[in-house]
């Protein structure tokens, strides 16, 4: 799998051309249930400290790493059609990028069920894929109760947007999940209670 990036701390929509880090051909975990593929979607505004795809992230990390470009996944997709259910598609977060209704509805078209997995920091485009039902799953990471959200997520993480997010995906009929990843030196037993 390669992952990578270059792109710094990206506000909401900030990037317009999707760049692909890295694709994992095949998961039995990405998405519940289903035989899939999971493609990393580079740029991310959050800076969590127990990130596990920081070369997607962080600048330093991916300077002289490739990127796969979207002729090649698609090319892929066509390829494996009959094989694979569905795609999981994650990054950093996909959610930044203005361009993701048109990259999934690529994906779409050729007869994938779609997972999201997302910080939650962009309710608006959140809201705009459910609506336009190019989604079929949604997995938001819960990183911290609301006031370590920035101990977590870095300066600059609105809590008010990742409560719209969680409202979002509560009144609407899309399935999802909320996940939280545990760090014991970061996390308290009070924030899992």
């Amino acid at each position: 799998m390669i992952r990578n990036s270059n792109r710094a701390r990206s506000s909401y929509c900030s990037v317009s051309k999707i760049e692909i880090g890295g694709l994992q051909k095949t998961t039995l975990i990405d998405y519940p249930g289903r035989l899939a593929a999971t493609v990393f979607l580079i740029g991310c505004n959050f800076r969590c400290p127990f990130c596990y795809s920081a070369e997607l992230v962080l600048p330093d990390k991916a300077k002289n790493q490739p990127r796969l470009s979207q002729k090649e996944f698609f090319s892929f997709l066509r390829e494996r059609k009959g094989l694979l259910e569905a795609i999981t598609v994650c990054g950093g977060e996909p959610s930044l990028n203005k361009d993701l209704p048109i990259f999934i509805r690529k994906i779409k078209k050729l007869g994938y069920l779609v997972k999201l997995d997302t910080n939650g920091s962009n309710p608006a485009m959140l809201k705009e894929l459910i609506k336009e039902k190019l989604v079929d799953y949604i997995a938001m990471d819960i990183k911290a109760p609301k006031d370590s959200y920035e101990k977590i997520g870095g300066k600059g993480v609105n809590i008010d947007d990742i409560e719209k997010s969680i409202d979002i995906l509560k009144q609407n009929k899309v399935d999802y999940e909320f996940r939280t990843t545990i760090v014991p030196t970061i996390h308290s037993k009070e924030d899992i209670i």
